[in-house]
Order: structure tokens, then sequence, then C-alpha cells
């Protein structure tokens, strides 16, 4: 079974913040801009064949109505799995931890549940808190306030080897 991924539009957000990705075999991802892909189920890729020489990426269909094809890597938009989410995040010295919490919509009439992600370190420094619908939301929530709290002067976080 397939472990939960980030949306298409939170995975647009993370890129855009800096989350770079190295491409590696069994990666999920979308791609913007073909006449059959969107961001419905159709557009659900996952990484087959690494063409690093090309800028290529061969992928397949999640739903298996299109055969093997070649994209060019840049127009690939990466959805990560929690946990290469969790991962990229303890590889930097967080703790992660998540759950789930009730919360009251507005309008609505019974409470609903909200994931959460709090981020601790072995330093006691302020722990840093992320929500989300989802438990992949709830990560990249905390992962795009870590990325908007880095200095300009810093480079951006890599996912290296693969996140």
């Amino acid at each position: 079974m397939r472990e939960e991924l980030v949306t298409p539009t939170t995975a647009r957000r993370l890129a855009a913040a800096g989350f770079a990705w190295e491409p590696q075999i069994g990666d999920w991802c979308t791609i913007f801009g073909g006449e059959h892909i969107t961001e419905t189920r159709v557009g659900l890729w996952v990484v087959v064949a690494l063409l690093p020489h090309l800028g290529m990426l061969g992928l397949a269909d999640a739903t298996g109505q299109w055969p093997v094809t070649q994209v060019a890597q840049r127009d690939c938009v990466p959805l990560p799995t929690i946990g290469q989410l969790k991962t990229w995040l303890r590889a930097r010295g967080y703790r992660v931890a998540t759950g789930e919490a009730p919360a009251m919509l507005l309008g609505a009439t019974a409470p609903t549940v909200r994931h959460v992600c709090r981020l601790t370190r072995s330093d006691a420094s302020t722990p840093l808190d992320g929500e989300g619908t989802s438990e992949a939301e709830a990560l990249a929530d905390v992962i795009l306030r870590l990325l908007g709290s880095d200095t300009a002067d810093a480079p951006p976080p890599t996912m290296s080897g693969g996140w």
C-alpha cells in the first residue's frame, strides 16, 4: 500500500520554498503542463527510471492508464511521503512527534480531526509546531516554517539520498 503523500498544492509550496529533490526510483511526483496530466488521480506518477545524463525521468502512471513515459525532471513536482518528510527532519537533528487533535471548524456542528506535528531538539530550544488535514500535510507545514526561518545567506536544505 502506498504511504500518504502531500497534496500537489503543498508540493509546489515546498519546491518554491527551496525543498530540493534528488529523484530516486519509487518516488512519487506529479507533472504540470501535459494535455492528459492534471492534479487528479491520473496526475500521480512513480519514478521507475533515472536518466540524469538527459535530465529526464522514466515515469509510470499510478492508474495504469498511460505507458511508461520519459519526462524532463524540471517539469516534475515531487510528492514526498510521510516517511521521507520525517527522514528529512531527523537528518537535520529534529525529533518528530505527530498525532491527532480535535478541532472545531467554523460552521461545524461536531469537532473534526486535525493532524499536528511537533519538532524538538535535544538542546531544549523552543519546539516548532505544524498542523494540517493529514499527517503528511502537518509535516509539510512544519517544514515550510523551517524553510521560512532560514537566513538569506544560508544555502537551502537539500534532500540528499533522495530526500
